[in-house]
């Protein structure tokens, strides 16, 4: 339509299209440029109706759409007509037509050609027809409206259905419209390979009752009382009947819930797999830790929020559950260089033993603060007040874990156990214990590459360190409530929507797929208080999710700030909008700011403009955060698989170095798939960033006992079997049942990527990402040159007494020169070998009359503790640990007195594990040998998982 030079009629038509656009509801994401319908261009308005395969979804999912004119994208109005009907308006000025398309997390899209009227009928995925099928049965049979409150608990996301990542499970469980809230949605940390479980509880009174679904089944395994009240004939009812592996998983989560225990508590203890003595025992040194040598700050200047000036490193023995909890609260991850951990227990540490080092890199000194939790006092103390043996049995220690979670609610810290606090440590004693892969050189001191040494007690007391002197606590000023935390997220994206609107001319709207949520709640504290409400307040008035990918939580420590960053993307441009918010401990708000607008593109574009970035740094997001969100922002745009978008927020940004995690894990999965009773096993001498992907994939961990760190020297580590490459680490694929495993040699090379078209480092850093993206999706990118290389070498057969050198690095020992240095014999014979040498030893103990008694007692306790310990992913974690292990041991699994032996191929769980030169009482030595039958049982009728 040509308006001509008429006056009067150019004000009524002006008059009618601001009406029109006034009466239409939301601007779509899409609508990046906030262009209004002109009174220029002819309009074109179609009626809209989506229909969802679950029909309650019509009322409670909002559809997005993209309108394209050939490859052009069409920026439309769209108004809420009805549940599910809705009218678009847009500039009507292509004669090639419009396709549009309908897109809702968790159902299939489709496209059609645009006519007047259009219905959409979606089809739900796969993942999300599971999810939706086993939360309609479990509400059937639990009657979710008449609980007080409900947990759900599942190895959906990771976990793979038809091929595909399962995150969609996650997204129907939420839509389902009950009474399950956002952050009752609980995660567990698994691998591609894994089955996909769930459990929903329901909490109604004082009775916490379950029903749990496995391999993804829609019939349920266990329909019953999970409480720790439950008789001991109700638990062994509820262990026969889990076929899987988180039998205890789901008991320790769900009642540590009930229990109140902290739900940033909660999610570590979905990373790690469950809740035990560790977790919390972690959670009590970390509160305890930054209590007292709390991170040294700059003084707070302009509109940022202070820096720090210390970082933490951490040593820890892999075994300990602590060692997973510190990691996550302090956000010290393997892949930021921060943790070494090896087997030390020869130098005297112990497994419960966690050695800090604040680590100044301006002063280059360091306090180190070793610390612990006496388990053995701990337990005393316990059953003092209770009268109940810890080491019983797992329904003993749910009970243990209740009265642990209700004394650290009180008073975090009590529980830990400062053994020393020295200061002073110098830069070379901080490079001998954490390792350097290259030299250092500061002034006059000049440093070799050397090992790193862990948590090495006997040198770190030789040191002679003078004592360090603790920080006096600050009183911490009054705490919020839920609600108010909610509130926070409902302010925070109001505030956004009003800054987008009054800038753009921009309508956020309600499930909008191109609207990415960023934050640091649900990890940092404010003013002593979790956040982890302050997402539920976001998912609930923006309909955003992890597992849409639109509500992104950053792992943080828990001091940082508690920010936000809201981000439009558009899929034809490389713009992203962003809008930066913090709310401050004193109820105040800073918005970002950059040359008066409050909203600022954070695209590649801007990042390859040094000055820019320079002052976006300066004044819009000023919180030493830039990096984190615009590395993941960039990333996030290109639509990443779910899996890389978990890995890339444990690391917290991301980077090239994070992207070889990816690839190794997918190649060990394909290339060494785990047989029965195996599990996998990582020691890693060059790290970096990839570890923490690698991690999070492979399901290993140092709390699980499967994840160990010997930084080398990048001598040590430069690959003879790939040119270019680097021998990244060696993975051991253990079989519990025959106490053997295969050790080999991970090697990565690096592919080439043409970044030449940018200027600066952070541009060509985000085209990096974009091509180690779409090498993961499958997608061709025309800037790799040359395709990255993942090699495994040096396959050779081990014994547990060489794998225990592996993991202790003993000595100087240097873990790929001693694989390489292995002889090369088949598995069987080794096997050969093992008999042989038991025979001899048999003979040898036949021949001497010297403590026979003593040495079968010995022998009991060996064997159980090389069986029972924690270890590994999938079909058994379980591989041999040093022997003053903290692990789960399947003898108490189920009571003798009650367990139908036949049926039981139920999980491990977490107790104390006895040293082997301890005796056993006299006393129990009739339940030793029940329970060494039943373990013989266990092994022939199925397997136990047991996370660390």
């Amino acid at each position: 339509m040509v308006v001509k030079n008429n006056g009067k009629r150019f004000v009524f038509i002006l008059l009618v299209v601001t009406l029109i656009a006034l009466m239409m509801g939301n601007v779509c994401a899409e609508d990046v440029n906030g262009t209004n319908v002109d009174t220029i261009t002819p309009t074109k308005s179609i009626n809209v109706e989506v229909n969802y395969e679950y029909t309650n979804d019509n009322t409670n999912v909002i559809p997005d759409f993209y309108i394209y004119s050939g490859e052009d994208k069409i920026e439309y109005n769209k108004e809420l007509v009805s549940s599910n009907r809705f009218v678009l308006t847009f500039k009507d000025n292509s004669s090639n037509g419009y396709n549009i398309t309908a897109l809702t997390a968790g159902y299939i899209s489709q496209s059609q050609i645009i006519s007047d009227s259009i219905t959409f009928n979606l089809k739900a995925s796969d993942a999300y027809k599971l999810g939706r099928d086993v939360t309609a049965d479990a509400d059937r049979l639990l009657d979710f409206k008449t609980a007080d409150d409900i947990l759900v608990v599942t190895t959906a996301g990771v976990t793979k259905l038809n091929g595909k990542s399962t995150e969609d499970a996650l997204e129907a469980i939420l839509n389902y419209g009950t009474k399950i809230k956002y952050s009752n949605v609980l995660m567990l940390r698994d691998t591609a390979v894994n089955p996909i479980d769930f459990a929903f509880i329901v909490k109604k009174g004082n009775e916490l009752k379950a029903v749990i679904y496995e391999n993804g089944s829609r019939s349920y395994s266990y329909l019953g009382t999970i409480s720790e009240n439950m008789t001991r004939e109700q638990w062994n009812n509820y262990f026969k009947s889990i076929k899987g592996q988180n039998a205890w998983s789901f008991a320790s989560l769900a009642n540590g819930w009930v229990a109140g225990v902290s739900r940033e508590v909660l999610q570590e203890a979905a990373f790690h797999g469950h809740i035990c003595e560790g977790t919390l025992g972690g959670y009590s040194i970390v509160k305890a830790l930054i209590k007292y040598y709390p991170p040294v700050q700059e003084t707070l200047t302009g509109g940022g929020s202070p820096a720090d000036v210390t970082s933490y490193k951490i040593l820890g023995v892999p075994g300990g559950s602590d060692d997973d909890a510190v990691l996550f609260f302090l956000d010290a991850t393997i892949g930021k260089t921060s943790y070494v951990g090896i087997d030390t227990t020869a130098t005297g540490a112990t497994e419960n033993m966690l050695g800090f080092i604040r680590w100044d890199a301006k002063s280059l000194s360091g306090d180190l603060i070793i610390m612990s939790f006496d388990s053995k006092k701990i337990k005393t103390d316990f059953k003092a007040e209770t009268g109940i043996n810890a080491d019983a049995g797992s329904l003993e220690e749910l009970k243990y874990c209740t009265w642990w979670i209700n004394k650290i609610n009180k008073n975090p810290e009590e529980l830990a156990t400062f053994l020393y606090e020295f200061t002073n440590l110098t830069e070379e004693q901080y490079y001998y214990l954490m390792g350097t892969a290259n030299s250092v050189v500061h002034g006059n001191v000049s440093i070799a590459p050397v090992e790193s040494h862990g948590l090495d007690l006997k040198y770190i007391l030789s040191l002679n360190l003078p004592k360090a002197t603790r920080t006096v606590p600050s009183g911490e000023s009054g705490s919020l409530s839920d609600e108010e935390m909610k509130n926070i997220g409902f302010e925070a994206y109001n505030k956004a929507s009003a800054i987008f609107k009054d800038e753009l001319n921009i309508n956020l709207g309600k499930d909008n797929v191109d609207l990415g949520i960023f934050t640091s709640a649900g990890y940092v504290y404010l003013n002593g208080k979790e956040t982890v409400a302050v997402r539920d307040g976001l998912h609930e008035i923006a309909g955003a999710t992890l597992y849409s990918k639109n509500l992104l939580q950053y792992h943080q420590a828990l001091w940082k700030p508690l920010w936000f960053t809201f981000i439009l993307r558009n899929p034809n441009s490389d713009v992203l909008y962003s809008v930066y918010l913090r709310y401050n401990p004193d109820g105040t708000w800073f918005v970002g700011e950059l040359n008066g607008s409050n909203v600022v593109d954070i695209g590649i574009e801007t990042l390859n403009s040094s000055a820019k970035v320079k002052a976006i740094q300066k004044t819009f997001i000023p919180d030493q955060n830039w990096f984190n969100i615009q590395s993941i922002a960039n990333a996030w745009k290109s639509n990443p698989n779910f899996d890389q978008i978990m890995a890339f927020l444990y690391h917290n940004h991301v980077c090239p170095g994070v992207q070889p995690g990816f690839f190794i894990t997918d190649y060990i999965q394909q290339n060494h798939p785990l047989g029965e009773n195996e599990s996998y096993n990582y020691i890693a001498s060059s790290t970096y960033c990839k570890d923490d992907s690698l991690t999070y994939l492979l399901g290993v961990s140092p709390g699980m006992g499967t994840y160990f760190v010997q930084k080398l020297p990048n001598s040590d580590v430069t690959s003879t079997y790939v040119d270019g490459a680097t021998d990244e680490g060696a993975l051991v694929i253990w079989d519990n049942n025959l106490n053997i495993g295969r050790v080999v040699i991970v090697s990565f090379k690096w592919p080439t990527i043409d970044t030449s078209m940018y200027a600066t480092s952070e541009a060509k850093r985000a085209a990096q990402i974009q091509a180690f993206i779409d090498l993961y999706k499958g997608i061709n990118n025309p800037n790799v040159l040359e395709n990255f290389v993942v090699k495994t070498s040096e396959e050779k057969w081990i014994t547990a007494e060489q794998f225990n050198l592996l993991k202790s690095g003993s000595g100087e020992l240097n873990t790929m020169a001693y694989i390489k240095s292995l002889d090369s014999l088949t598995k069987e014979d080794l096997l050969k070998q093992l008999e042989k040498n038991n025979n001899s030893n048999t003979n040898t103990n036949t021949n001497t009359n010297t403590n026979t008694n003593s040495n079968s007692n010995s022998n009991v306790n060996e064997n159980s503790h090389s069986s029972a310990s924690s270890a590994g992913v999938s079909n058994n974690r379980n591989v041999p640990q040093s022997s003053n292990s903290n692990v789960g041991d399947s003898n108490n699994a189920l009571d003798p007195s009650s367990a139908d032996l036949g049926s039981d191929n139920g999980k491990s769980y977490e107790v104390s594990k006895k040293s082997p030169a301890k005796s056993i009482n006299p006393d129990y030595m009739p339940y030793v040998i029940i329970v060494i039958l039943i373990v013989g049982i266990l092994v022939g009728v199925g397997y136990m998982k047991h996370r660390k």
